[in-house]
C-alpha cells in the first residue's frame, strides 16, 4: 500500500482540507476513507435540473476561512452564491401556526423594537422582560453554564422554548439543557461580561458592524463543488485508500495504522473523523486519550427533501422556513424552503422543501423505511404548512451520529484532549467535534492542524 509522511483517517471536508494545506508545503498524504467517496456529509444530488444538499446548504458568510480557501483555488471564488437575503425570513411553529420570527433577531436578542413589541410570538410578560433586560449589569461567570440557564438568565422560559432551543436544535440536534454556553455561544458570554444586557451589547456591535451582503454563503452548483474541488486540487499530492481503519498502533517512531488485510505506516497520523471513531482506535493504545473522546457526544439526523410543482402548493413560500419548538413538536424539528432561500438551486415551475428529524426522535426512525419517512414529513408538511400537493421527487439521508454536542464542560474536556493528544509524537486531531462545527470551522482547524504538523516537523530538525 502507499507510505507517504501522513496518514489522514477520514475524507470528508476536514481531511481534504488537511491534506490541502499539508500539499501547501510539498507534503503528501494518504488518506484513509472507509466510504466509496470523499467529502463526507457534502454531497449535492442533481436530480431533474434540482440541486439538492444531502447534508449542509450553506456556511456563514461572517467565518471567512471558507471564501479565503476558495481564492487559492483558481474559479472557485467565483462559484460563490449568496442566499436570497430580501427574502430571509423565519418562522416558528406556535399554537399550530408559522408566526414569523421578529426581523432584526440575533439568536434569542432582539434588535428591532417595533417588530418585536408587535410581534405575535411573544406574550406581554416576555416583552416586558427584554425591557427589564437593558438594566441587566456585567459579571462573569465563574464556570460553564448551560445555554438553558443563560437563556433564562436573560429573557425567561418562552424565549427559551420558542427562539433559542428550535434555532439550536437546527445546528446541533441537541438540548439546551445540556449546551455548553461558552462552546456554543461564546460571543454572547462575552457580551454579557462586557455590558450585561445582550440588547445593548447587540445594538453597539451592528454600529460598528462592517459586514454587508448575504448572511449565508453557498455555490451555485452545490456545496459539493467544495469538495470537488479540494479533491481535483489534491491528485498530485494524496493517495486514497477506500478501506476502514481497524486500529492504530505505534511502533518504534512510526504510527502503524491497520486497513483492511493489511497496514499502512507512517510518522504521522491526523484524526480526521468523529471522536468517537478516534476513540476506538485509540483505546488500546492511549486509553485515557481514548476516554476523553469518547465523552464527546453526538446526536443523529434524517434530511428529507421534497420537490413539488410550485403552482400546486397551497403556501407560499415566503420565508427560509420554519422551526418547530420541542412543546410543538411530533417529528420534524425544521425545514428550509430550498426554493427561497437558493433560488438558482431549483427551476422557476418546481419547489423544494427540506425537513430536518434530529436527536432523539431521529435515533429512533434511524431504521425506519423510506414509504414510513415520506409519509411522516408528509403528515407534518401538511399540518404546519398545509401542504397536500403530490410530490414530483424526493431524496432521504440518514445520518446516524453526525453531530457533536458540545456539552457544559465541553471546554475543560477540549484542554484535557489537546493535552493528552500532545503526549503522543506525530498524533493530531481535527473535525468539528473540538471547536466549532460549521464548515469554516472545519477549514479553518484544518489549516491549524497543518500549521502546527509543519512547526512540529521544524522544531524536530532543528533539535536532531
Amino acid at each position: 500500500m502507499p507510505e507517504n509522511p501522513v496518514i489522514i483517517i477520514g475524507g470528508g471536508v476536514s481531511g481534504l482540507a488537511t491534506a490541502y494545506f499539508l500539499g501547501k508545503h510539498g507534503i503528501r498524504s494518504t488518506i484513509i476513507e472507509k466510504s466509496n467517496r470523499l467529502g463526507g456529509l457534502i454531497k449535492t444530488d442533481s436530480i431533474e435540473g434540482c440541486r439538492l444538499e444531502a447534508g449542509p446548504d450553506s456556511f456563514i458568510a461572517t467565518k471567512p476561512a471558507v471564501a479565503k480557501l476558495a481564492d487559492e483555488i483558481p474559479g472557485l471564488s467565483q462559484q460563490i452564491i449568496g442566499s436570497n437575503d430580501a427574502a430571509r425570513r423565519v418562522f416558528i411553529v406556535r399554537h399550530g401556526e408559522l408566526v414569523a420570527l421578529p426581523r432584526g433577531m440575533s439568536m434569542m436578542v432582539p434588535g428591532d423594537w417595533r417588530a418585536t413589541m408587535s410581534s405575535r410570538l411573544f406574550s406581554l410578560r416576555t416583552k416586558t422582560r427584554f425591557f427589564t433586560e437593558l438594566l441587566t449589569q456585567p459579571k462573569t461567570r465563574t464556570g460553564d453554564v448551560s445555554i438553558e440557564e443563560f437563556v433564562q438568565d436573560h429573557f425567561g422560559s418562552e424565549v427559551l422554548r420558542y427562539v433559542a432551543d428550535p434555532l439550536l436544535a437546527g445546528v446541533y440536534g441537541g438540548l439546551t439543557a445540556n449546551l455548553s454556553t461558552r462552546s456554543v455561544l461564546p460571543r454572547f458570554l462575552e457580551q454579557e461580561e462586557n455590558y450585561g444586557s445582550l440588547i445593548r451589547a447587540l445594538r453597539h456591535d451592528r454600529k460598528k458592524s462592517l459586514h454587508t451582503g448575504s448572511l449565508f454563503l453557498s455555490f451555485g452548483a452545490g456545496m459539493q463543488t467544495l469538495t470537488d474541488a479540494l479533491v481535483s486540487k489534491l491528485n498530485s499530492v494524496i493517495d486514497v485508500v477506500h478501506d476502514e481503519a481497524k486500529s492504530v498502533q505505534r511502533i518504534g517512531a512510526q504510527w502503524r495504522v491497520r486497513v483492511g488485510g493489511s497496514h499502512l505506516d507512517a510518522e504521522n497520523v491526523v484524526f480526521a473523523c468523529p471522536a468517537y471513531a478516534a476513540a476506538a482506535l485509540l483505546e488500546n493504545f492511549a486509553p485515557p486519550l481514548a476516554s476523553e473522546l469518547a465523552e464527546i457526544p453526538y446526536s443523529s439526523a434524517i434530511l428529507v427533501t421534497f420537490i413539488y410543482e410550485r403552482s400546486r402548493l397551497e403556501r407560499p413560500l415566503d420565508g427560509f422556513g420554519f422551526l418547530v419548538p420541542q412543546i410543538e413538536r411530533q417529528h420534524v424539528a425544521a425545514a428550509t424552503w430550498v426554493s427561497t432561500k437558493f433560488p438558482s438551486r431549483t427551476p422557476a415551475h418546481l419547489a423544494a422543501i427540506r425537513a430536518f428529524i434530529v436527536g432523539d426522535d431521529a435515533l429512533r426512525l434511524m431504521n425506519a423505511s423510506d414509504p414510513e419517512l415520506i409519509a411522516i414529513v408528509r403528515n407534518e408538511l401538511g399540518r404546519v404548512m398545509g401542504v397536500t400537493a403530490p410530490l414530483a421527487m424526493h431524496t432521504i439521508y440518514r445520518w446516524p451520529r453526525s453531530m457533536p454536542q458540545y456539552i457544559v464542560g465541553h471546554e475543560e474536556r477540549r484542554s484535557r484532549i489537546a493535552a493528552g493528544a500532545n503526549r503522543y509524537p506525530g498524533l493530531f486531531l481535527t473535525g468539528n467535534a473540538y471547536d466549532g462545527v460549521g464548515i469554516p470551522d472545519c477549514i479553518r482547524r484544518a489549516q491549524a492542524t497543518a500549521e502546527s504538523f509543519v512547526q512540529r516537523s521544524s522544531a524536530r530538525l532543528a533539535t536532531s
